[in-house]
C-alpha cells in the first residue's frame, strides 16, 4: 500500500504540474473560442509548438501512464479520488507561477475534497 500511495503522490505532482504548464502556455496563445476562424489554425500551430504546452502534455502523459499503472494495482474507486491530491498542487503552483488568486473559499473547497479523499481511502 505504501508503494501505491507514493505512486499516487508522484502522479498528483505530475498531473497538477502538467495542468499549470498547459495553462501557462495557453495564456500566451490566447482564447481559441473567441478567435476569428482564420486565426484558429495559426493559434493551434503556436500552441503545438509552445514549450510550456509541450511540457504540460508530457507531464500529463506521464500522469496517464502512472494512472494506468495504479489501476493495475488498486481499485479505481480508490485510485481516482486519491489522485485529487493534484488540486492542492494546482492551487499552489497557480498561485506562485501564474499569480492566480486562490481565495479562502477555494482553499476551503480543496479542504473538503481532501477530507473526502481521506474518507474514501480509509474505506
Amino acid at each position: 500500500m505504501i508503494k501505491t500511495l507514493l505512486l499516487i503522490l508522484v502522479a498528483g505532482l505530475l498531473g497538477g504540474t502538467g495542468h499549470v504548464m498547459l495553462s501557462k502556455g495557453m495564456k500566451t496563445i490566447g482564447d481559441l473560442t473567441e478567435a476569428p476562424g482564420e486565426a484558429v489554425t495559426a493559434m493551434v500551430v503556436r500552441a503545438a509548438t509552445n514549450p510550456w504546452v509541450l511540457l504540460g502534455v508530457a507531464l500529463q502523459a506521464s500522469f496517464f501512464f502512472l494512472y494506468v499503472t495504479l489501476l493495475s494495482r488498486a481499485d479505481v474507486s480508490k485510485v481516482l479520488p486519491m489522485t485529487a491530491f493534484d488540486y492542492i498542487v494546482v492551487a499552489l503552483l497557480a498561485q506562485s507561477l501564474l499569480a492566480e488568486p486562490v481565495t479562502a473559499a477555494r482553499w476551503a473547497g480543496i479542504g473538503l475534497i481532501v477530507a473526502g479523499v481521506a474518507l474514501v481511502s480509509n474505506s
